[in-house]
Order: C-alpha cells, then sequence, then structure tokens
C-alpha cells in the first residue's frame, strides 16, 4: 500500500522531506551486495520479502542474494553464510540463530556485517550475548513479533478468542493449545501461559467458562511435524484449538485428516494461503486468527547494515545491538482479512508496500542526515492490521 497512516505519517516527516523525494544528504550510496538467509525458500512471506527487497534495489543502490538456512543442521548454517561471504557480500540478514557463534566469527574475518529478521536470537541473547550482541559486526534483530521478554501473544489469543464468542451464534467454551519446542520459540510457551492465565482471570467474572486443555508435553509440542491425529482424543470435546505454531501447515492438515475443520476453530499464527476460503464467516469457517509479522519489517535490518556499508551512523546508535519487538498483522475478522489480501505479504506486489524506496532511503543516516535510530526502531511498532486498513 502505498499510503501512509497518521502515525507513520508523523515518524516519517523526520526521517522524509517529502514523498517521493531524492535523497536529503544528496550522496550516492554506495553500492552494496547484500544476503539474505531465509528459513525456507518458498512461502508468501518469502516471496513478499523478495519483491519489496528487490524494488529497493535501484534506489540505495543494493543487490541482493539468497540462501536458506535450517532449524536443525547447525553445519549446513555455517556453510551457507560461507558461501555468501564467498559471493562478495557486504552484510547479511539472517533468520536463525543457529550455529551464530561460528557465524560472527566467520564474519569479523571477512569485514561483513550480519543483522536479523524474523528472528529474536534468544540462545545468543541469553548464553552468548557478549560474544554475539557486543560484537562490532552483529548491529541487531527484528524480531518476529515479540521477544520472549516482551511477549503479549496470549493476550492477543485471548482477545481474538472473545471477539469471535461476541459475534458468534454458539461461542466457545473448551479450547486446546498447540506450540512449537521452547528452545526453538520460547515466547510460544511463554504466549500459552499467559494465555492460561488470561483466561483464568476472564473466568472469575464471566459466564460461561472458557476451559482450557493443559499442554501434553508429548502431544502438544510439535516438532515441526504436523500434529498427531491422537490430538483429537486427547483433547476430546474442544470446540477451539489456540495453535501458537503456525497451524496452517502444522495443524489444519490434521484436522482436515481427522474431519473436525468444520467443528473446530482454529486461532493461530502464520499465513501460508488458501486460509482465506475458510476464514471467518467463509468456507468451513475454520480459520478465526491468523497471525503475521510485515515483511517491511525487515527495513531495520537493511537500513543498519547499510549505514555501516556507507561509512555512517545515527546520532543516537546505541553501542550495543538490539533486539526490537515488531507489531504484527493480528487477522482476526472478514474485514481484517480484506485489509490484509490489499497488503505486500499477500500480494508480492512491491506496489502495495508500506514504504516506498525513496521513503526507505530517507530513513538511513547517508540518505537523511536528520535520520534517527529511535524513528527507524519506532516504525516497528506501527505495522498493524489497524495500519493496512486506514
Amino acid at each position: 500500500m502505498k499510503k501512509l497512516t497518521k502515525s507513520l505519517v508523523a515518524l516519517m516527516l523526520v526521517l522524509a522531506m517529502a514523498l517521493g523525494c531524492v535523497s536529503a544528504a544528496g550522496a550516492e550510496p554506495k553500492h552494496a551486495k547484500i544476503g539474505v538467509a531465509f528459513y525456507q525458500d518458498t512461502g508468501y512471506a518469502v516471496v513478499a520479502t523478495k519483491a519489496y527487497l528487490e524494488s529497493l534495489s535501484e534506489a540505495l543502490n543494493v543487490e541482493f542474494v539468497y540462501t536458506v538456512l535450517t532449524q536443525t543442521d547447525e553445519a549446513a548454517n555455517v556453510a551457507a553464510i560461507q558461501n555468501l561471504i564467498s559471493a562478495g557480500v557486504d552484510g547479511i540478514i539472517c533468520t536463525m540463530d543457529l550455529g551464530t557463534n561460528a557465524i560472527i566469527e566467520e564474519c569479523e574475518m571477512a569485514g561483513v556485517y550480519l543483522a536479523g529478521y524474523l528472528c529474536d536470537y534468544d540462545v545468543s541473547y541469553t548464553q552468548n550475548f557478549d560474544r554475539v550482541f557486543k560484537s562490532e559486526y552483529f548491529l541487531g534483530t527484528a524480531t518476529d513479533g515479540q521477544n520472549p521478554d516482551d511477549t503479549t501473544i496470549g493476550h492477543t489469543m485471548l482477545s481474538s478468542l472473545l471477539e469471535y464468542n461476541a459475534r458468534a451464534e454458539k461461542p466457545l467454551t473448551h479450547v486446546s493449545m498447540a506450540i512449537f519446542p521452547a528452545w526453538a520459540f520460547p515466547s510460544q510457551e511463554t504466549g500459552a501461559k499467559q494465555f492460561v492465565e488470561d483466561v483464568a482471570k476472564y473466568n472469575e467474572t464471566n459466564d460461561p467458562d472458557i476451559l482450557v486443555d493443559e499442554l501434553d508435553p508429548a502431544l502438544d509440542v510439535l516438532m515441526f511435524t504436523q500434529m498427531d491425529t491422537t490430538y483429537f482424543s486427547k483433547h476430546t470435546g474442544i470446540d477451539g484449538i489456540i495453535s501458537f505454531a503456525a497451524g496452517t501447515s502444522f495443524v489444519y492438515p490434521t484436522m482436515v485428516q481427522a474431519g473436525v475443520d468444520k467443528d473446530i476453530r482454529l486461532f493461530t499464527t502464520g499465513f501460508e494461503g488458501g486460509e482465506e476460503n475458510n476464514f471467518g464467516t467463509k468456507g468451513t469457517q475454520t480459520f478465526q486468527q491468523n497471525m503475521v509479522s510485515a515483511v517491511e519489517s525487515i527495513t531495520y535490518p537493511l537500513v543498519l547494515i547499510l549505514n555501516k556499508v556507507n561509512g555512517v551512523t545515527f546520532p543516537d546508535m546505541p553501542e550495543t545491538a538490539e533486539r526490537i519487538s515488531t507489531s504484527q498483522f493480528c487477522i482476526n475478522s472478514d474485514e481484517d482479512l480484506d485489509a490484509f489480501m490489499h497488503s505486500i505479504y499477500y500480494t508480492g506486489n512491491a506496489a502495495d508496500a508500506m514504504f516506498t524506496p525513496e521513503q526507505v532511503l530517507n530513513m538511513t543516516a547517508f540518505g537523511n542526515p536528520d535520520a534517527t535510530y529511535a524513528a527507524l526502531r519506532d516504525l516497528l511498532a506501527h505495522m498493524t492490521i489497524e495500519d493496512l486498513a486506514k
């Protein structure tokens, strides 16, 4: 979407002189080659992110090259980064925190900057902070939603459930949950506990009560494989599933296989395509919430890397790299879905992005002498479904 929300306009006034203006600093950006290491090589988010980056290529004088990382093979991740370095990249944007100690060492030896996207770098943050976050070559990361110490997804899940109940002919009163393992997504375990606590508080003053089944570690923690069909014999009588894990890929197929997709409502994260056919009041009405991070949040690590490549910095740049929580698109109504379907995430069309190339240029310290780190960071809090709908 080309238009900016009122909140974004206020922020962008600090960053840019006007829509479509040339660089305020008047400096031609140095040519940069940036490697982007995704968590997979297909899907809406990957396609949209590539489209967004390629739309910025000319204005920022950047060439992008891509690779794929893994959740389980540290050596493969290190090899993928080594290949990018061998290809002559100036910086790398990563979506995985596996093999990071070795990766940061490779980057330091090669003089290549590293930053994160859709990753909280929690292992590095909690166990190797000095080695990673204090390295002059690690610039920070834009998390996929909230960091583990800043989790709000449990609140969001209950809010979506209550919004559904307020308009449903038959409100949901018995739900179960699904999460990915804590070693990979600690915020999901935190979110599940948060959801249970929120429901307990809700039940104190509201009728009827909402029953939440306890998490079964053997069945409800999805090890990046599809949910087992025995899930439904374990959780008998449920009318809703709160899936902090990516439900379209790992929960919904099992619901269809078990023949319960018409009877059980799914509140989940992620969007893989096809959900719109059975979302809200459409089709089987299985999907009642999908939640994703805007692909434009990659602007954060990209700008930080390009500042380094161009030998400039923000006047308020922190000494130590940060991990920044991002706002997310929480889609829990037909109206929300319509707004989402006009975003670059869904269309893959760069013309639907929140920011134009000129605006991104003016977020940089070399493109705009008045640009600040605080303004760049604040942008990540203004990428919600409400921003899309305005």
